[in-house]
């Protein structure tokens, strides 16, 4: 099922990519058809609250017994009774039969039991069965995203982070493909696909870069660790460093374009080997390394390792960024064709 819902969001950012044609200018249907995408990914990615269970709220409170944790409440399964001050005692029980209160504010109990579902911040008091609540976040949320130990709200950076990554490889692939069409036909419009995908995939590149060193920051302690895949990204920066460096030193357009393709098909090839091959023969923090079990949740084979609504988004994310990379790439290959057409015409 992950397959299926991620595997469309490929099929219609690949359909809205090429239709109805990489330079042709997009009609309004294709620009609303975009827009509708994204701002519904965006919309899923940061407005949604975060909720998670008392079991969460327990296993945080082990660890940290100052953390507070969003979680889900159905008012139905809680009796409200008066505890002291302005506080009132929330109650229920749990499936192995074991009681379990939460102290609340008077004025957000009051909120509770008059609504279906709310969420609200819990901290582990004591014991696994005794919370006390830090306020109210939301009541009758219409959509939740599932709270995840140790990520939290940093989860939302996989809804930015790997369409990116994924751009930037699918960029450098199209810059290949074009570079080997250039040798087949010596044709400088090739030239031009090539160096302008190449252009836009060192752009993604250096945005997953960026958005991986933000969540490196809060979940490993620094921006930078020197993580194989981190290595290979920024080894991969300093190729397509030089592609550019050896474009612009060399003024004849033909040879420009022939040693240009030939670094590009190198490249490529280079991009494939450090993304996918070299960060899974070292160990590292990332999922997936040498000896982890652990191979992400957007690939791995596990039912539970992306909640179903975080499925539906990613999917929204894959297709609004491979939209928008080939909405760019033909933006990028018409001026630079006009500028051609230019600078011939003087």
């Amino acid at each position: 099922m992950k397959a299926l819902i991620l595997s469309t969001g490929f099929v219609i950012g690949f359909f809205l990519g090429f239709w109805p044609g990489v330079e042709r200018p997009k009609p309004l249907v294709w620009r609303l058809s975009f827009f509708a995408v994204m701002t519904a990914m965006l919309i899923l990615a940061l407005l949604p609250r975060t909720a998670g269970t008392l079991r969460d709220a327990v296993i945080v409170g082990r660890m940290d017994s100052t953390k507070s944790v969003p979680i889900m409440l159905h008012s139905s399964e809680f009796k409200f009774s008066d505890y002291q001050g302005h506080q009132k005692m929330m109650t229920t029980t749990a499936d192995n039969g074991q009681p379990i209160s939460i102290i609340i504010d008077e004025s957000d109990a009051e909120k509770i039991s008059n609504t279906n579902d709310a969420i609200i911040y819990v901290r582990r008091i004591g014991s696994d069965n005794a919370f006390i609540s830090s306020g109210l976040a939301t009541i009758n949320p219409a959509i939740t995203l599932p709270y995840i130990i140790g990520l939290e709200e940093r989860a939302r950076n996989l809804y930015f982070h790997v369409p990116m990554s994924w751009i930037s490889i699918l960029a450098y692939m199209y810059a290949l493909v074009f570079g080997v069409k250039y040798f087949g036909s010596k044709d400088l419009h090739h030239d031009i696909h090539s160096s302008s995908a190449a252009i836009l995939g060192t752009v993604f590149c250096v945005l997953a870069t960026a958005t991986g060193a933000i969540w490196a920051k809060f979940n490993w302690g620094s921006f930078w660790n020197w993580d194989p895949r981190q290595t290979s990204i920024f080894v991969l920066l300093l190729i397509y460093a030089a592609y550019f460096v050896l474009r612009s030193s060399i003024e004849n357009e033909h040879q420009r374009a022939k040693l240009s393709a030939a670094y590009a098909i190198i490249a490529g090839i280079a991009a494939i080997f450090f993304v996918y091959v070299a960060p899974r023969l070292y160990e590292g923090l990332h999922p997936g390394s040498a000896g982890d079990v652990n191979s992400g949740p957007v690939i791995s084979s596990q039912t539970d390792s992306l909640n179903l609504l975080k499925q539906v988004i990613l999917s929204f994310s894959f297709a609004s960024f491979t939209a928008l990379f080939f909405w760019l790439l033909g933006l990028t290959i018409r001026i630079r064709r006009l500028n051609s057409l230019a600078v011939s015409d003087e």
